[in-house]
C-alpha cells in the first residue's frame, strides 16, 4: 500500500493537481478536495487522512484471515469514492494473501474522496496496474449518488456528472430502473467475475446506496469484520452488504474510521504516520 500510494502520487504530479498540505500533510495524493463537480455529501478530512495509513492494509489482511480465507478464494470488494484508500487497502491486503478480489466501485465521494474528475479511483487503479504494483482491474464501475443514478451531487442540478465520469472509463457501468435492479446486476457481475467459484467474502467500503443499503438495519451493522449481521432486512434495496450475509458470507465493513482506528491500535489523523513494521 505504502508503493500504490507513492504511484498515485506521482501519477497526480504528473497531471497538474495541486497537492494541498493543510488537506494532505502526510503527501499521500490520495485525498481529494472539499467541492468538487464529483462530491455527493458532506465527509470528514481527518477521516480520509487516517484512511490512507498503510498499516490499514494490515488492518484489514487481518479480518481476511479471521473469516478464514485462503490462497485463491474469491473476494467481492464494493467500493465508493468516498474512502479511495480504503478500496486500495482491500486490494493490497488481497494481493498479500493471494485472493482474488472483483471490485466494482461507485463513482459518487463525498467532500475529500477521490473527488477530482480525471481522477478517480479508476485512474489510480489503472496507473498501479501498468506499473506493475496491483495487477487488478476492475469488474464494472457505477455512478453512485442518489440511488445510484448519478443524482445528488451538491453543484450538478442535471445529475449527469458522475454518469459521464463512469462512462469515461470505458468500464462496464452498471445500470438499471430501479436501485434494487442495480443491487440485482452488482451480484450478477460478481458472480459471473468469480467464474464458478463462491464468494467467500465481501468487502463494504463507504455508504454507496448499493452496497450498504437504504433500510435502518445499515446503521446497525458493526464495524470490521462482520460473521452475523444483527438484522436481516427483506427489502430488495437492502444493499450487498445483506445480500451476501443471506448467503452466510462474511462481511469486512470499513465505514467509519475513528472506530475502526481505535478498536485495531492505529492513531487518529496523525502526523507523519508511524514507520511500518514489517514481520
Amino acid at each position: 500500500m505504502a508503493r500504490s500510494l507513492t504511484g498515485i502520487k506521482a501519477l497526480r504530479v504528473e497531471k497538474g493537481i495541486a497537492l494541498d498540505r493543510t488537506l494532505d500533510p502526510n503527501g499521500t495524493g490520495i485525498i481529494g478536495e472539499e467541492f468538487t463537480p464529483l462530491t455527493t455529501s458532506l465527509g470528514d478530512a481527518a477521516a480520509k487522512r487516517t484512511a490512507a495509513n498503510p498499516a490499514f492494509a494490515a488492518v484489514v489482511a487481518g479480518y481476511y484471515e479471521r473469516a478464514g480465507l485462503r490462497p485463491g478464494d474469491v473476494v467481492a470488494i464494493g467500493g465508493s469514492g468516498s474512502f479511495p484508500a480504503l478500496v486500495l487497502a482491500s486490494l493490497c491486503a488481497a494481493r498479500a494473501l493471494d485472493l482474488r478480489p472483483v471490485l466494482i466501485y461507485s463513482i459518487g465521494s463525498s467532500m475529500y474522496g477521490a473527488n477530482i474528475p480525471g481522477f478517480t479511483f479508476v485512474d489510480m487503479l489503472a496507473r498501479l496496474r501498468a506499473d506493475g504494483v496491483l495487477p487488478y482491474s476492475m469488474a464494472a464501475v457505477a455512478p453512485g449518488g442518489d440511488h445510484d443514478t448519478g443524482r445528488g451531487v451538491l453543484f450538478d442540478e442535471d445529475g449527469t456528472t458522475l454518469v459521464d465520469e463512469a462512462r469515461r472509463s470505458g468500464l462496464p457501468v452498471v445500470d438499471g430502473a430501479t436501485l434494487a435492479d442495480r443491487i440485482r446486476r452488482r451480484l450478477q457481475i460478481y458472480d459471473a467475475e468469480a467464474g464458478g467459484r463462491p464468494v467467500r467474502c465481501f468487502v463494504n467500503v463507504g455508504g454507496a446506496t448499493a452496497n450498504y443499503g437504504n433500510t435502518d438495519a445499515s446503521l446497525q451493522v458493526p464495524n470490521g469484520l462482520v460473521l452475523r449481521v444483527p438484522t436481516l432486512p427483506s427489502s430488495p434495496s437492502r444493499g450487498l452488504l445483506f445480500e451476501f450475509a443471506a448467503r452466510r458470507v462474511p462481511v469486512v465493513h470499513l465505514l467509519y474510521v475513528k472506530g475502526l482506528a481505535r478498536e485495531n491500535g492505529l492513531p487518529y489523523d496523525p502526523v507523519p504516520f508511524p514507520p511500518l513494521i514489517y514481520r
